[in-house]
């Protein structure tokens, strides 16, 4: 059975999935770090009973060309993003996924953040790296013997100490918009912090989030009672736009705003004029509604705002992650057990009365 794979894989994983009887292409994305277009797709995958991809575009006129595809794989957590789930389950052919590949990375980055906002941290390094602001200025209690003083940068009112000082995050809550595979490592690592932790999220269940110390509330409640709202939902219909300018102006002005998972969960006009009006203490991005970030963005203009290019998931150790739940998963199937990750499970009768990957 020939795969042909467009996602980084690990090499190691790879071999299993060769000890295990499949003939394994590797290209486009995974290979060569440039994603291979439609046309090139289409002449791939009229030989080939199994893809895995992760960044390039399987539409429906992809899957079409495959006329003895089988089984599709996108190491993603939403796999919407880059195949048409529609076409493949018309077809009946199931599509792995791997949520929660990227969970840590994106929870330990969200930590980051909240932190670096709290503390101005990369406003600091930015002044004392790129701008003479803290460096070529004189201080009226570092003059004659205190200059020698090294215990204290100094104690002027203009200076970092008294302008700077920032928020620690012990005793304060974290609001989670979202409380999957993400939300949950976030709320490790924050609990550990000392931190409180609630959470909106109506897709799970009230009993499961309390064994992990977190407290089922309403969105409102959220974002009236948290001190940082953390946004860790995925994308759907019901979720675009939830986080809207009604909860900002329910928001503690001291409260800092964090999202490092998708800009079409926020209203984000409604989120400049929050932190333009000082309505709330600051906000620390990784995604936006437009991406790159384009040049005359407003939020590139704020002092109160920490931003980042989409880094959160980019962790190397998520190939590891992705590669091993791929795998596993074929293996499992190719012996007629039934894996979970799959987005289409309705195909999955079909699938394996045609004889599914035997």
């Amino acid at each position: 059975m020939k795969i042909f794979n467009t996602a980084r894989m690990q090499l190691a994983q790879v071999d299993r999935l060769v000890e295990g009887g499949f003939q394994v292409e590797q290209g486009g994305f995974g290979l060569t770090g440039v994603k291979l277009n439609q046309n090139e797709l289409i002449t791939k995958f009229r030989d080939i009973q199994i893809c895995i991809v992760e960044f390039e575009n399987i539409t429906s006129e992809v899957i079409a060309s495959g006329k003895n595809l089988k089984l599709i794989a996108c190491l993603r957590n939403e796999p919407a993003a880059g195949v048409d789930i529609a076409a493949a389950t018309e077809r009946n052919i199931p599509v792995l996924f791997t949520p929660g590949r990227n969970a840590v990375a994106v929870a330990e980055y969200t930590l980051g953040l909240m932190i670096a906002v709290a503390r101005s941290i990369p406003t600091t390094h930015h002044l004392l790296r790129y701008t003479d602001e803290l460096t070529s200025v004189s201080y009226s209690d570092k003059a004659g013997d205190r200059q020698s003083v090294t215990s204290e940068w100094s104690m002027d009112p203009s200076a970092p100490f008294q302008r700077f000082q920032g928020d620690e995050l012990m005793g304060k809550t974290v609001g989670l918009v979202g409380a999957g595979f993400i939300g949950r490592e976030i709320a490790k690592r924050v609990s550990a912090l000392g931190m409180k932790v609630i959470a909106y999220d109506p897709y799970v269940k009230v009993d499961d989030l309390a064994k992990l110390s977190i407290r089922s509330v309403e969105l409102d409640y959220l974002a009236a009672q948290s001190d940082f709202v953390v946004m860790a939902a995925k994308v759907s219909k019901e979720s675009v736009g939830i986080f809207s300018a009604k909860q900002f102006a329910l928001m503690k002005n001291t409260a800092y705003f964090i999202n490092t998972a998708r800009a079409a969960l926020v209203d984000y006009d409604a989120l400049s004029q929050a932190l333009i009006s000082k309505r709330i203490s600051g906000a620390a991005l990784d995604v936006y509604p437009t991406e790159p970030l384009p040049g005359d963005s407003v939020f590139r203009s704020l002092n109160n705002v920490v931003l980042s290019p989409h880094l959160a998931g980019a962790a190397r150790q998520v190939v590891e992650h992705h590669s091993k739940m791929v795998v596993d998963d074929l293996l499992e199937l190719r012996s007629g057990v039934i894996p979970t990750r799959i987005i289409n499970p309705a195909v999955l009768d079909n699938f394996m009365k045609s004889g599914g990957l035997k």
